[in-house]
């Protein structure tokens, strides 16, 4: 298993005997007091977040702004220096001194300024604009080193509307803002932890013991901005992230990750105006996925081959959030739909909702059972065409040990978003606790949603499946 000590070191690098060095004396540096930085020629300071300063907002989140000075024989480290942010075991930012500071090296460095500028290292990025404390740690050579735990008051802070969308070239739109940090993992800035790669490990070697035996894949949809990021996202993609390192790990062999199939696809393979891929871009993971779970690729290939396809116009999750809304022309399945074969659906938005397709004519007889997330549903029109039952339950790969017994299925799947990395699942998943979490939550307009949307089945029918204990539960709830 290669788990590295800190998110930031490179696996590749050979080590530099300036940067050990440099390991050593910062090491020995920050064990004494903070006076003491300047008398060995190393000087840090935070310019933002400051109490005593106005809050500073960018679009992208609250300024965290400051600097580094590094001794003259030390400064040749400077460029292998990252300044990291974390606020979550799992997973962390991390960022490089690439910011000039000539205001810093004019009044602190005594050196010509070509000399010091070489010297002094700035530091500028966002974090998430609401957040009340985290910690800043300067990290060298697999070794990191607390600057300084902060705390903001975000009490009476006016961080103003933080825009969810970033405009990309050609009318491509993609997520900003959201909790998973998805620029900063495009740009390779947020990295799991050594805490955060244990943890997947851990999820991964726990779902082959849930499987038992049996056929089990985790699926892995790949972000917007890994697949259509080179050719239309405004930022520069970063060497590598968080999907990057679970995919190192050795237990990763059955993690499915169509990168490569949906950049195949070219401009179809995602919705311009929205962070989901189309329908080619959900057949395309299909047919991943099914492989991964033993079934005959081709036979599959067959089973679509005739599908029409029609241009639709469209907003989607990101282009409902302009004003006014962007829209855009995406090719939409229109000689199959999914929702006449379903039997079973319990209604709930999101997490805690369930859900049973049955096709009588699809290619594999018998179950299977898939704790999926959002770009699992624009499957579920060639996955049900291929396995004769498909159980869903909206967990973004959380899995449920006692759902597994009771469905006991012919195939175990898991499916999560490339953004949801960060997020270690858990295979001590409760579907009981989320439904009844959830129907706590519904006011009366989400319980009216959530009555139409329902199918009820017979209680037999359910039983048959092992179902009928949770239905039981939304029903306590809903009826």
């Amino acid at each position: 298993m290669r788990i590295f000590e800190n998110a930031c070191d490179d696996p590749e690098r050979k080590s530099k005997p300036l940067s050990l060095r440099l390991a050593r004396f910062v090491k020995r540096l920050l064990g004494q007091k903070n006076t003491a930085f300047s008398e060995f020629g190393v000087r840090w300071h935070l310019d933002f977040p400051d109490p005593k300063r106005p809050v500073w907002f960018l679009p992208g989140g609250r300024v965290v702004q400051g600097w580094i000075v590094l001794p003259e024989n030390l400064a040749e480290t400077l460029s292998d220096v990252r300044i990291v942010a974390q606020w979550q075991p799992e997973f962390e930012l991390c960022h490089p001194l690439d910011i000039d500071r000539p205001d810093v090296a004019e009044k602190i460095v005594s050196a010509p300024m070509q000399e010091a500028a070489q010297r002094v290292g700035g530091f500028r990025f966002t974090v998430p604009p609401m957040l009340a404390s985290f910690r800043l740690m300067l990290v060298l050579e697999g070794e990191s080193w607390l600057l300084r735990e902060i705390r903001v008051d975000i009490g009476n802070d006016d961080c103003g509307q933080q825009l969810k969308v970033l405009e990309g070239k050609q009318g491509w739109l993609f997520l900003d803002n959201d909790t998973n940090g998805s620029v900063d993992q495009f740009m390779g800035r947020m990295r799991l932890t050594k805490s955060g790669l244990e943890g997947w490990d851990d999820y991964l070697h726990q779902l082959e013991n849930v499987a038992d035996g049996l056929p089990c894949a985790l699926l892995v949809a790949p972000s917007k901005e890994s697949v259509m990021g080179a050719n239309y996202h405004p930022r520069q993609e970063g060497a590598s992230g968080p999907m990057h390192q679970l995919l190192t790990l050795d237990v990763s062999k059955d993690v499915v990750y169509p990168v490569d199939e949906l950049k195949a696809l070219g401009d179809r393979a995602f919705i311009p105006t929205d962070t989901h891929w189309t329908n080619e871009g959900a057949l395309a993971a299909t047919l991943a996925l099914v492989a991964k779970l033993g079934v005959d690729e081709n036979a599959c290939r067959e089973l679509f081959k005739n599908d029409r396809y029609k241009s639709k116009t469209m907003s989607g999750d990101l282009g409902n959030k302009l004003t006014p809304n962007k829209t855009s022309s995406v090719a939409v399945l229109v000689s199959f739909g999914y929702s006449r074969y379903k039997t079973y659906d319990n209604g709930l938005p999101n997490f805690g909702r369930l859900l049973v397709v049955e096709y009588p004519e699809a290619l594999m007889a018998g179950t299977c059972l898939i704790f999926g997330s959002s770009s699992s549903y624009s499957m579920f029109n060639y996955l049900c065409r291929v396995f004769q039952r498909i159980v869903f339950v909206h967990s973004a790969g959380n899995v449920d040990p006692d759902l597994v017994k009771a469905v006991a299925p012919a195939y175990l799947a898991t499916q999560t978003n490339a953004r949801f990395v960060v997020q270690i699942p858990t295979v001590a998943h409760s579907l009981d606790k989320v439904i009844h979490q959830k129907c706590a939550q519904l006011d009366e307009k989400a319980f009216e949603g959530v009555r139409e949307k329902r199918i009820i089945a017979s209680d037999k029918y359910l039983q048959t499946l092992g179902l009928l204990r949770w239905e039981q539960i939304a029903s306590s709830h809903l009826v």
